[in-house]
């Protein structure tokens, strides 16, 4: 498979994918301002942006597996750097909240910050490997 072919796959379920978690984690959002849902299906609704979640996730998988060596390398270093970040800052902060009684930090923006990691690391190693003319 090209590396053409392996982009156009892994876009074809990620955008729809993340259209999804976005558009569901929104409507959950309004739900539950609004008091429209009962708490039990506000929970059964959950599971709407998860899947979502792990369909950005299986879609990542599969288009690591079907580039070349080279271009999955820069990819495991991206998304090593963005669970490097995320795990450094979440066992971070957790000490802190046990002791130094600084506030929660809500884990839910832990997935924004590690795609927003990834993404930075992939644009740099790429353009540091020369990959990029």
């Amino acid at each position: 498979m090209t590396q053409e072919q392996a982009s156009r796959r892994y876009f074809s379920v990620l955008i729809p994918a993340t259209i999804v978690f976005v558009a569901a984690s929104y409507g959950i959002t309004l739900a539950d301002n609004a008091a429209i849902l009962p708490p039990w299906a506000l929970y059964a609704v959950a599971i709407v942006p998860i899947a979502a979640l792990l369909g950005m996730f299986w879609a990542h998988w599969r288009y690591m597996r079907e580039i070349d060596e080279f271009l999955r390398s820069i990819q495991v270093k991206a998304a090593f750097a963005g669970l490097v970040i995320v795990l450094t800052i979440a066992s971070g902060w957790g000490y802190l909240e046990f002791y130094a009684e600084v506030a929660p930090l809500s884990i839910y923006w832990l997935n924004p910050l590690y795609w927003i990691v990834y993404s930075i690391a992939a644009v740099i190693f790429t353009l540091r490997s020369g990959a990029v003319s």
